[in-house]
Parts: C-alpha cells; sequence; structure tokens
C-alpha cells in the first residue's frame, strides 16, 4: 500500500477532496487527473459494497490519488475498507464518546487500539504485513462526523477521545437535527461551536461542502479537511452549462411561430 500520510498533511495544510458517489471505477480513475488532493468514495449513501469500494481504490491508486472512504457507520466496514487500502475513513453520524472510541479501536492497530492485521490488499496481500502494521498508525487519517442532537450535545466529550484526527461537519444533517435553517444564524454558531472544541482538542477542522461561499467561509474558519462537490453535482452542472451554450448558440435560429403558423428563417 502506499501511505499517504494524510494524517501529516492536515496538520500543514488543507486537504481539498470531491466526493465519489457514483459506485464505478471509471469514474474513480477519471477523477484521479483531477487537481484535487484526494477523492472520497462514498459508501453511506450509495448502493456500493465492499468488493466495488477495493476496485475503486484500486482505480484512484492508477494516478496514485489518495482515497479517503466514507462508511455507513461505526463497525466491520472500518477494518474491511482499510484492508482495501483506504488512505483514511470518514465515519458519519457519531452520537457519543463511546462511539469515537470505538472508531479508533477498529480503525488504529495495537496500543492505539485493537484494529486485526490480516492480508488485505492494503498489507500487499500480508506480504507487506509487519512493515504496514508499523506504518499504519502514523499514516492512515481516521475522521468522525459530528452531525446529529446527540453529537452536538457530547461534542465535547466525542472530541476529547485519543486517536482521533479530525471532525467533519455533516451541514445538512446537521441543521435537520437541531431544526435550524442551514446556512441560518443558529446552524453557523453550531458550527463555530464544533470548530471551537476541534481547535481546544488539537483536531482538524472539516466539511462537506457545496458552494464556493461555503468553502470561503471553512477555510477562513482554519478548516484542514474539505470535502467539495461531488462526481454528480460536477456532471449536472456540466450538463446544464453545456446546454445554455447550445441555447444560445440555437437562439437565432430557432423556427419562429406566428399567428399565420411558422415562418422559417428571419
Amino acid at each position: 500500500m502506499t501511505f499517504h500520510e494524510l494524517r501529516h498533511r492536515i496538520r500543514r495544510e488543507p486537504l481539498i477532496a470531491t466526493s465519489v458517489l457514483i459506485p464505478s471505477p471509471m469514474v474513480v480513475e477519471s477523477l484521479g487527473r483531477s487537481e484535487f488532493d484526494a477523492l472520497l468514495i462514498e459508501s453511506e449513501h450509495t448502493p456500493v459494497g465492499i468488493g466495488g469500494v477495493e476496485e475503486m481504490i484500486r482505480a484512484a491508486d492508477v494516478h496514485r490519488k489518495p482515497a479517503i472512504v466514507r462508511v455507513p457507520e461505526v463497525g466491520v466496514h472500518i477494518n474491511r475498507v482499510l484492508d482495501c487500502g483506504a488512505a483514511g475513513i470518514v465515519v458519519p453520524r457519531i452520537d457519543s464518546a463511546a462511539e469515537a472510541a470505538e472508531v479508533v479501536r477498529r480503525a488504529r492497530y495495537a496500543p492505539e487500539g485493537a484494529r486485526g492485521a490480516g492480508p488485505g490488499r492494503g498489507s500487499g496481500y500480508g506480504a507487506d504485513l509487519a512493515e504496514h502494521v508499523r506504518a499504519a498508525n502514523a499514516a492512515v487519517l481516521v475522521t468522525i462526523q459530528v452531525e446529529t442532537r446527540a453529537g452536538f450535545e457530547g461534542v465535547d466529550e466525542i472530541l476529547a477521545t485519543p486517536g482521533l484526527d479530525a471532525v467533519v461537519i455533516g451541514p445538512f444533517d446537521l441543521a435537520l437535527a437541531l431544526g435550524v435553517e442551514v446556512g441560518g444564524g443558529e446552524h453557523r454558531a453550531a458550527i463555530d461551536h464544533i470548530f471551537q472544541v476541534a481547535e481546544k482538542n488539537g483536531l482538524a477542522k472539516g466539511a462537506f461542502s457545496f458552494t464556493s461561499d461555503d468553502t470561503r467561509r471553512y477555510l477562513d474558519a482554519g478548516a484542514r479537511l474539505l470535502f467539495v462537490g461531488s462526481d454528480l453535482g460536477s456532471i449536472t452542472a456540466g450538463a446544464d452549462q453545456a446546454w445554455a451554450d447550445v441555447a444560445a448558440l440555437r437562439a437565432p435560429h430557432d423556427t419562429l411561430v406566428g399567428s399565420d403558423g411558422p415562418a422559417v428563417g428571419r
């Protein structure tokens, strides 16, 4: 496995990734040519299974692009995607310090955790197991999301968990959980509070961002881990722009329809 040292990198500079929702190695390999620092493979809100995750990580490796995986929940997914060669994980909807500790336990080898060592792709199918175990704890990025009411209320205890690297805001889920308007004053205050607690505990601040204004605001707040847009968003935006270009070019050539029927030309 290529260790991308993301755990160290986010301490030096912002890491800007984009999300991949389409469960396709072709999409990952294509986006691997982009200028994004990393790709986030989405397995919380997509049908991609562990076999698909492995193929998508392999596609990212074509361009030596770090692949981070958002797993569905705390559990066996963590060890499995790391065995596939993920450079980091994002674990959503953390409600308690006990859940945060379980994330670390599953993601870090002893003595920091209790991750099982096996002959997966990440360790060269066992050929590099000893070296992999030695280096993984120092390199692999372990990130959680605070986006529920319970998580928000317990954020001080959650973010004090040893072994975490960053907290990522899920802005829409956080707004839903707190019953506030996305982007409103209460929403921004909640995000600022989470960021303040993260800073107090030495964790990198992160978020999912879908507009340039939000990205600017997060960077101004000192964010070090941002997931900006997605493959689906880029496809839709590209299609909309292509159609707008066609519509502008076609307008002078459109058939004019008057009361006496169609008139060709102008």
